[in-house]
């Protein structure tokens, strides 16, 4: 039996030595490793957060660009394709040889991070897309009203736009369905960006938006010329990301009477 304080000492035995058990080290790494998930899932939020604003500050930047186009010229500008290089096809607008394309950013003398075919890119690396309505005009041999000075001032000397022939912006793909929400039937132009999952996309609202793959320029899928509907809905990051903006043709008529070019 230990009766100093020595034996009692020696009875419990030596001392342990300091630092952590792998118990506790495997606590402490595990608790580490849930905060910086939580970090990194913050950090990642917050980057797709902004470059979502950022995407919508560029449109809305894209859509004062396109207004004041046509203040200075009279008229819309036509969008560009694969091969140039930014600038509307044909150069000077007129009958353009495609519905659907891209922002012509160097027509319209924008800043801005572009690929090696000199298109716009959105914050996801993506080329801007731009769509300009087909609607013809019978006093300039069957061009298009919107990107022709004498078809702009065509359209609204008539007073009310046909919606014929006009893009058409809606709540889903099928804006003929019952219940369906038409934002707008009679938009001149509109632009927009694919967002996140621009590679990926398989919903049937943003199919209806990007093209389903039938038709193409260089290596871009865009939407066929017959089809005019585009699609604003509720953001989703899986099933709905894109950011649109379209122009008003009211605006763009009061644009114009304030820019001397109508009536």
């Amino acid at each position: 039996m230990c009766t100093t304080v020595t034996k009692l000492r020696s009875c419990r035995g030596a001392p342990r030595d300091a630092g952590f058990s792998l118990i506790e080290l495997a606590i402490v790494m595990m608790i580490v490793g849930t905060l910086m998930s939580g970090l990194l899932v913050a950090v990642s939020q917050s980057m797709a957060n902004g470059r979502i604003t950022d995407a919508r500050a560029q449109l809305r930047e894209i859509e004062e660009a396109l207004y004041g186009y046509a203040q200075a010229t009279g008229h819309l500008p036509c969008p560009a394709n694969n091969g140039s290089q930014g600038y509307e096809v044909p150069l000077g607008s007129g009958d353009c040889i495609n519905t659907h394309g891209f922002l012509p950013v160097s027509t319209l003398g924008l800043v801005g991070a572009v690929n090696g075919d000199g298109l716009l890119l959105d914050p996801w690396q993506n080329p801007y897309r731009y769509s300009v309505a087909p609607q013809e005009c019978s006093a300039c041999s069957g061009d298009r009203s919107f990107t022709s000075p004498s078809g702009l001032k065509e359209v609204f000397d008539e007073g009310t736009i046909a919606a014929a022939d006009m893009i058409r912006v809606c709540d889903r793909s099928n804006c003929d369905a019952a219940g369906a929400v038409v934002h707008a039937e009679t938009v001149p132009a509109i632009v927009y960006s694919m967002g996140a999952n621009w590679a990926t996309y398989a919903s049937s609202d943003e199919v209806k938006n990007a093209g389903d793959g039938t038709t193409l320029l260089g290596s871009y899928r865009i939407k066929s010329a017959a089809d005019l509907d585009f699609v604003s809905t509720t953001y989703s990051e899986d099933n709905f990301d894109d950011q649109l903006v379209w122009l008003s043709p009211y605006i763009l008529f009061n644009r114009m009477v304030a820019a001397g070019k109508l009536p």
